[in-house]
């Protein structure tokens, strides 16, 4: 018991710590933009975010490495076991340089041609649009090449450095694009170097971070360890599988709009997509927070730990996302109409159907976090990559013979999160051994029962008053003054509300000394 309510308060301190990168970065980000606007010109701006984004395209790939590596660190501690560490670090680190090489040599003179040959660039910006993808591929190369140390970091669970250092990244683009406005000449080719100069030194302050607090990511020699190697690259492959089908759902959607409704339908998919992609990075951080936990508990041998891990995970995401999402799902069109002014048509309601999928999602992606753990997740993916691949040629069907609605291919989006969710469960009850009435009875229906409950109250006060920025802010303020009592008494146990009144007893005892 004493192990379960450590690993609580380790996920809550380390969620803390990450809700606060996030929202750093997020202004940061918002200040700095502006900045980079004036100081390169809405021409060379175009450039630089089309060129990079050629590059950024291949980004899944990192983020799908990054999950199997902290996976597999994380086990290695778990079972106490530093030769194994050591072993699977090594590994890890060979396999990244060697796919950072082969990607850099196969795509790098694709990438080359296609901006030279088909790419709308005037003459007179090619060469610097020629740097830029350069440098964007070696920024490609390097990050690639440094994915085990960041897995390190958070497989050890110190997330304080990560966020401390992504913070630190932050505030040197921001100071790369203040500079801008003292530049007269060849800003885009400089501003390119600032930028990969500040990406190549993050990875430097990580790499030395390891080698001090981490003994096995010290003196490393490359092997391929067949036992790891084999295990690695299947786990790899089924997470770049998935990856690659969500990304081709979002493209694929996006393109069906434009072929069926043009860009207006573009502009609102790109909206709610973006507010979307916001929450997901919200619940993300606790998955982070939570996942070396579920490894470690795993590897360790202590399963009920591990599926107690998990219930706890399961709530904080479902219940923390519900807050946000509940606001935007009854008034989200006022907060809207104060960002943007003017709204693409079917924005609002394509943002609340994207929302109703993330929350049907939420109640199972816990669960992913115990497939990882024990290493099965193939049957998972196979199905949910095969779901997610399955809308876009549906929609394109439907919409083509039958002249339906722009919001259909967000209906199928929608139930194709619930079937995902069933199949999950379902998956999850014949691979883990997991007790899915227990799950259903003691979690989903609480989580889902709660929100029934205060989503109905917040839409009653809002329909009792004309469409305001004051109602808005009141039906913000009503979700956390209901919903965060609710969650206290009712959705939490007894020992997970002890788990938060130490953690809150600590941090403020910390604080005052």
């Amino acid at each position: 018991m004493t192990n379960e309510n450590s690993s609580k308060k380790s996920i809550a301190q380390n969620t803390v710590f990450l809700y606060f990168r996030m929202i750093f970065l997020m202004g940061i980000q918002l200040y700095t933009v502006p900045f980079v606007l004036k100081g390169l010109g809405i021409e060379c701006y175009g450039i630089y975010n089309v060129v990079g984004g050629i590059v950024t395209l291949f980004t899944f790939l990192g983020n799908s490495l990054a999950s199997g590596s902290q996976r597999f660190i994380a086990y290695a501690i778990g079972k106490n076991d530093f030769a194994l560490q050591k072993h699977v670090f090594n590994t890890t680190v060979t396999i990244y340089h060697l796919l950072a090489l082969g990607a850099l040599i196969i795509l790098d003179p694709i990438c080359v041609w296609f901006l030279n040959n088909k790419m709308v660039i005037s003459s007179s910006y090619i060469f610097a649009a020629n740097i830029v993808l350069q440098l964007s591929f070696l920024s490609f190369f390097v990050n690639l090449i440094s994915i085990p140390y960041n897995a390190a970091i958070i497989a050890h669970e110190k997330m304080s450095i990560y966020a401390y250092v992504s913070i630190l990244e932050g505030l040197g683009k921001l100071i790369a694009a203040i500079f801008l406005s003292y530049i007269q000449n060849n800003v885009l080719i400089i501003y390119a170097i600032m930028i990969f100069a500040i990406s190549i030194s993050i990875r430097i302050i990580y790499r030395i971070y390891c080698n001090r607090n981490f003994p096995e990511c010290a003196n490393i020699h490359f092997c391929l360890a067949q036992d790891v190697r084999k295990q690695l690259i299947s786990y790899l492959s089924w997470n770049i599988i998935g990856s690659l089908a969500n990304i081709l759902k979002q493209q694929g959607l996006n393109i069906v709009m434009n072929l069926f409704f043009g860009p207006i339908l573009n502009a609102a998919h790109s909206i709610a997509n973006q507010i979307q992609t916001f929450l997901n990075q919200f619940i993300n951080n606790i998955y982070i927070a939570s996942r070396p936990q579920l490894t470690k508990s795993y590897a360790k041998g202590n399963k009920t730990e591990m599926w107690t891990i998990m219930d706890f995970s399961s709530k904080i995401t479902f219940f923390l996302l519900s807050i946000i999402a509940i606001p935007i799902l009854v008034d989200g069109e006022i907060f809207l109409k104060l960002w943007l002014h003017d709204i693409p048509a079917y924005t609002y309601i394509i943002l609340k159907l994207l929302i109703f999928s993330l929350l049907l999602e939420a109640l199972a992606n816990p669960i992913i976090g115990v497939f990882q753990a024990q290493n099965k997740i193939k049957k998972y993916q196979l199905f949910s990559s095969t779901i997610l691949l399955l809308i876009v040629p549906f929609s394109y069907f439907i919409l083509k013979y039958y002249s339906l609605s722009p919001l259909t291919p967000y209906f199928f989006t929608a139930i194709a999160s619930f079937i995902f969710s069933i199949s999950v469960l379902i998956i999850a009850k014949t691979e883990l051994s997991m007790d899915v009435k227990n799950y259903l009875k003691k979690i989903i229906l609480k989580e889902v029962g709660l929100f029934i409950v205060v989503w109905f109250i917040i839409h009653r006060y809002a329909s009792l008053f004309e469409e305001s920025i004051g109602r808005a802010i009141g039906s913000v303020i009503l979700t956390f003054v209901i919903f965060l009592p609710f969650i206290w008494f009712i959705g939490l146990s007894k020992l997970e509300r002890n788990t938060i009144r130490d953690f809150i007893k600590k941090r403020i005892t910390h604080e005052s000394t």
